[in-house]
């Protein structure tokens, strides 16, 4: 069973403590914003999530207004909008999500608006999986989406056999018969050489449904591709690894191309220098994904 080993953190440039509101000031030009933390384990990525979890606690803590549905109909759920939209499996330590306060609330409840009240009545209603860490009022201004950068952090087992209880949270790649062993220093060398701003043009996917005939723009700006040995404890650490990888942005499935080709470099199927090659021109042929 493949194991869903990519956390991600999402961070915006206003602190999640929110702006201190002032008397008089218009809560029709305010925006809630949400620090979720999640298990993705059973969801289809970020949307899924969203959809299934999210907006309908959401609808039923804030009240959307009903009074104007037609018989049959369904209430409109709120809209959210996330830092970053992640795969199928992927958990998050802290995602940040905004709305509108205009699309959700009624203006008469909006000076009344309780944040810390709100993220408990949340947590009430979210499956086991999902939690509302903290909630918050910020400005208008708020765009979640240019944000001060993305971190991820990719957990890996070298060991020769698997744990069970970690099977959700790592990938096991454990080294083949006759190959040579785990080379943490080629890894270490190779993802230092691919710091800072380049075209990821090789290491990116092209978007899945209607984004295919978007145009983006390769360029990333990675400020950390690290790998560090640990475990729960001393005991444990034998043979655990985790890729922090932080940048401004990500091209579509980067980080985990980025990871299983560096994990082929570790276990000498792939020189570092093809990595950088392929930085360089913008192709690659010889790369592998890391897994869900």
């Amino acid at each position: 069973r493949v194991s869903r080993a990519l956390h991600a953190r999402r961070s915006s440039g206003v602190p999640l403590e929110g702006r201190p509101r002032r008397p008089g000031s218009p809560f029709s030009a305010m925006r809630l914003a949400l620090l979720v933390s999640y298990d993705g384990t059973p969801y289809r990525g970020w949307t899924d999530l969203r959809d299934v979890a999210l907006r309908p606690a959401l609808a039923r803590v804030l009240g959307c207004p009903e009074s104007d549905l037609q018989p049959g109909q369904q209430p409109s759920l709120p809209l959210l909008e996330a830092a970053s939209r992640t795969d199928a499996g992927v958990h998050a330590a802290g995602q940040v999500c905004t709305l509108s306060l205009d699309d959700a609330v009624p203006p008469d409840r909006r000076s009344r608006l309780d944040t810390a009240r709100l993220a408990y009545s949340l947590n009430a209603l979210l499956p086991p999986e999902v939690c509302v860490r903290c909630a918050a009022l910020v400005g208008d201004g708020f765009d979640v989406r240019s944000n001060v950068g993305k971190q991820y952090t990719y957990r890996l087992s070298t060991a020769s056999t698997r744990d069970p209880l970690r099977r959700l949270h790592e990938w096991h790649a454990p080294p083949r018969r006759g190959r040579p062993g785990w080379d943490a220093a080629a890894v270490a060398s190779t993802a230092a050489a691919m710091l800072g701003t380049h075209s990821f043009a090789a290491f990116g996917n092209r978007p899945r449904g209607g984004e295919r005939s978007v145009e983006v723009d390769p360029v990333c700006t990675l400020s950390e591709l690290r790998l560090s040995q640990g475990g729960l404890s001393e005991a444990s650490s034998a043979g655990r690894w985790a890729f922090t990888v932080r940048g401004d942005r990500f091209l579509y499935k980067m980080v985990r191309n980025l990871v299983g080709s560096l994990v082929k470099v570790g276990y000498g199927e792939m020189e570092g220098g093809e990595l950088l090659e392929a930085l360089a021109d913008g192709r690659f042929r010889r790369g592998e994904s890391a897994p869900l």
